[in-house]
C-alpha cells in the first residue's frame, strides 16, 4: 500500500501554536495538509485541552469550519519537575490534566468524526523518552508519558478497525520554550551532545519529520516511537566508562 495521501487531508495539532506543535502545523502544510492548530493562545481555534467543554467545542468549530479531521498529532504537554516526598500536587494534577487527560480527550473526539464519517486515519500522541527512562525528579512527567505510550497502544487496538492507525513518538532533549529553563542550565547542552550518538540536541523539525515519517507508515500501529538521536542507548555510567578509558588512552 503506498503511504498516506495528506494532500487536502484536514490536520488537528494540539498544542499547534509553539514548539514541535508549530513545526509539525508547518511540515504537514508543506505537505499539502490543512493544519489545524489547537491551542490556548496562537493557533487556529482556541483549546484548553485539560476541559471537555472546549475540546468538544474545537471539534465542532475545526468541522464546520475545515472539515472532519483524518489526521491527529497530540502535542499539547507540560512539563513539572519536584521529587515525590516534596512535588507540588497542583504540579502533579495539572501534568496529569495537561498530558494524559487532554491527549485523550483531543483523541476520542477526534477518533469519532472519523469513525462516523467513515474515514481512515493517523493519529499520533507525543511522548517523551522519560517515560521509559526514570530520572531523578520527573515522577510527574514520566509516568503520565508512560500512560500515554500505553493510551497509544489500547487506542491502536480499539480503533484498527475502523482504519484508524495511533502511534506515539517519544522525543528525547529538544529545544523548545518548554525546555528553555533547563536549556539555560550551564552545560546542560554540552553534556546532552556529549551523550547522544548523533552529537546534538533535537530541534522541533527534527520531530516533526518523524510525526509526517509515522503518518506515512500505513503498516504501523500502537507503536512507541523513540526520536532522540540515539540518546536513550546509552547509560550515564557507559558514558563516564567511555570518557574515562579516552582519557587514559590518551589521543588515538
Amino acid at each position: 500500500m503506498s503511504s498516506m495521501d495528506l494532500s487536502g487531508a484536514i490536520a488537528v495539532v494540539t498544542g499547534g501554536g509553539s514548539g514541535i506543535g508549530r513545526a509539525t502545523c508547518e511540515l504537514l502544510a508543506s505537505r499539502g495538509a490543512r493544519s489545524v492548530a489547537w491551542d490556548l493562545t496562537g493557533g487556529d481555534v482556541v483549546c484548553d485541552v485539560t476541559d471537555v467543554v472546549s475540546v468538544e467545542a474545537a471539534i465542532a468549530e475545526t468541522v464546520e469550519t475545515y472539515g472532519v479531521p483524518t489526521v491527529l498529532v497530540a502535542a499539547a504537554g507540560v512539563g513539572r519537575t519536584g521529587r515525590i516526598v516534596d512535588l507540588a500536587l497542583e504540579d502533579w494534577d495539572l501534568t496529569y490534566a495537561v498530558n494524559v487527560r487532554g491527549t485523550m480527550l483531543a483523541l476520542r473526539v477526534v477518533a469519532r468524526e472519523m469513525i462516523t464519517a467513515g474515514l481512515p486515519g493517523g493519529i499520533v500522541l507525543i511522548s517523551s523518552v522519560n517515560g521509559t527512562v526514570a530520572d531523578a525528579a520527573h515522577s510527574m512527567y514520566s509516568t503520565s508519558k508512560a500512560a500515554v505510550n500505553h493510551l497509544a497502544r489500547c487506542a491502536a487496538v480499539e480503533l484498527g478497525p475502523e482504519g484508524i492507525r495511533v502511534n506515539a513518538i517519544a522525543p528525547g532533549p529538544v529545544e523548545t520554550p518548554m525546555m528553555s529553563g533547563v536549556l539555560a542550565i550551564e552545560g546542560y547542552q554540552q553534556q546532552i551532545a556529549d551523550t547522544t550518538p548523533l552529537g546534538r540536541i533535537g530541534q522541533p523539525d527534527d520531530i516533526a519529520q518523524g510525526i509526517l515519517n509515522v503518518l506515512q507508515s500505513t503498516w504501523m500501529t500502537g507503536q512507541v516511537v523513540a526520536l532522540d538521536g540515539g540518546s536513550s542507548l546509552m547509560s550515564a555510567r557507559g558514558h563516564d566508562r567511555a570518557s574515562g578509558l579516552r582519557k587514559a588512552q590518551g589521543p588515538a
